[in-house]
């Protein structure tokens, strides 16, 4: 099943919705905003078995795999309808859609998805002209073994991939290449609207489920999270996404799936999940940060026998723990600036 809640203030605050909502029982969902400002938001009924890799064909999808609904209210009411992928012969099966669904000038949906098949691993990128009712498969981004060529050690199956347009029109992919905390992220990069992809470069950035975001200011947000090397964020201020900034670590206490969601033109809301809970980071990508009173740092900060003290004038306050010393096995860790 899922679970779901609803801000309407940019994240200040949530309010918890009805389980499975709002598709129905799903073991993932996720929604995306379309250009005419409907929501859309696609749920998965079913996952292929990894031990099975490279024996299942489309015949071993079930018919009722996955669900597309839309919402014109801001995600008020839903109306839900059945949604289907086609899964070429040549890259076996549909492992995985991927978020996030992003759409052209012409009403072309577009989403990323991984693929296992006899021929291998592949991340593709998937193509809709209906809205979302029929997928089908534009291109394959990457293999496994191109990724292998390019330098990157590829250890897990789950080639986890996010794809949007950047500042200038080209498609850039960021694919997830491991399960280890030093395992390198890959880019690759499309100038002809998705239909063929530059040879991977291993990028010097490592995590799991990688999301990157593309703001109206032109800033390329990428967010990637590692149980043991904390929830990142990266930065690409030119927006060509071929540039990174160093990292700015957002907790180090997130589990490997973060996700991103752009709130204003220079502004992020970053989900991460952490001790049971779920985060809501809220980002703003400004020159010169806006602090306002009720907003400003505590000050008179001590730390004392176990008990920590301030002064500040704000209405709460959200204490996270900083990492200022790796523990025992956690060697992979980086210490990394925190965002302020």
């Amino acid at each position: 099943g899922s679970g779901a809640a609803v801000s309407e203030d940019g994240g200040v605050t949530w309010q918890t919705q009805p389980d499975d909502w709002p598709l129905g029982k799903t073991i993932d969902v996720w929604a995306d905003r379309l250009r005419n400002g409907d929501l859309i938001a696609i749920g998965l009924n079913w996952a292929p078995d990894p031990k099975k890799r490279g024996e299942l064909s489309a015949k071993d999808v079930p018919p009722d795999a996955y669900q597309l609904g839309f919402s014109s209210d801001e995600g008020r009411t839903w109306r839900n309808e059945p949604m289907v992928i086609e899964h070429p012969s040549e890259y076996g099966i549909i492992a995985r859609p991927l978020p996030h669904v992003f759409e052209d000038a012409s009403g072309i949906l577009f989403m990323p998805a991984y693929a296992w098949g006899k021929s291998g691993n592949h991340t593709l990128l998937l193509r809709s002209k209906d809205r979302g009712r029929h997928w089908s498969v534009q291109s394959s981004i990457t293999t496994a073994a191109a990724m292998l060529k390019a330098g990157a050690s590829v250890t897990t199956p789950w080639l986890e991939t996010t794809v949007s347009p950047t500042q200038n029109g080209d498609f850039l992919a960021i694919v997830r290449t491991g399960s280890n905390a030093k395992s390198s992220l890959v880019s690759v990069r499309s100038a002809d609207h998705g239909r063929t992809w530059s040879a991977p470069a291993k990028m010097a950035v490592a995590g799991k489920l990688p999301t990157w975001q593309v703001l109206p200011n032109g800033v390329l947000a990428l967010v990637t999270a590692h149980t043991k090397n904390h929830c990142r964020l990266y930065l690409s201020s030119d927006g060509s996404g071929r540039g990174w900034s160093t990292g700015h670590v957002l907790s180090s206490q997130s589990g490997g799936n973060a996700g991103m969601t752009v709130t204003s033109k220079d502004s992020i809301l970053v989900i991460s999940p952490a001790n049971k809970r779920i985060d809501a980071w809220r980002v703003s990508l400004r020159t010169t940060p806006a602090v306002t009173e009720s907003l400003a740092p505590p000050k008179d900060i001590t730390f004392i026998k176990g008990t920590l003290n301030w002064s500040s004038n704000a209405a709460r306050h959200e204490v996270t723990p900083i990492l200022i010393e790796k523990a025992a096995g956690y060697e992979d860790t980086e210490i990394l600036p925190y965002i302020p």
